[in-house]
């Protein structure tokens, strides 16, 4: 009874933790990009920065409801995703940024299309997950201050 007990907790627990990624990459298909510091990367998610290198930017998102979103800004930010969705429409509506673009679906693939689309695009995905076709602007690391 105690095996079946533990195998039906450990059957609920290792999904989850599958989910949860170690390490973000904020990323792009332009190989022309240079890497970016921890404070040019905070700053373009927080809207604070709309071009690199000279060239406006477009910046993706993953849905609103997606763990990916929530803790991408938790290690990025220090902020959930609702709050970052707060901060997003108040520059929005004082027209000082655009909010970046929201995926449909959570979609690594949706994600890489919508980037080969225009070579100004970034996004971010957990950097596990990543093709080698892609540039790594900045990794975002979980350090032991968010374990």
């Amino acid at each position: 009874m105690c095996l079946l007990s533990w195998l039906f907790c450990t059957a609920l627990i290792i999904p989850q933790t599958l989910h949860a990624a170690e390490n973000y990459a904020i990323i792009t298909l332009n190989k022309d990009f240079k890497k970016l510091s921890k404070g040019k990367a905070r700053m373009l998610y927080r809207g604070k920065a709309k071009s690199l290198q000279g060239k406006k930017i477009e910046l993706s998102d993953w849905p609103s409801n997606n763990q990916t979103r929530n803790e991408f800004y938790q290690l990025l930010l220090g902020k959930d995703a609702a709050q970052m969705s707060a901060h997003w429409a108040g520059l929005s509506f004082s027209g000082k940024a655009r909010p970046p673009r929201e995926m449909k679906t959570s979609s690594l693939d949706e994600l890489l299309q919508w980037l080969s689309q225009k070579p100004t695009r970034i996004g971010y995905a957990p950097l596990e997950s990543l093709p080698e076709s892609v540039t790594v602007l900045y990794v975002v690391k979980k350090d032991k201050n968010h374990e």
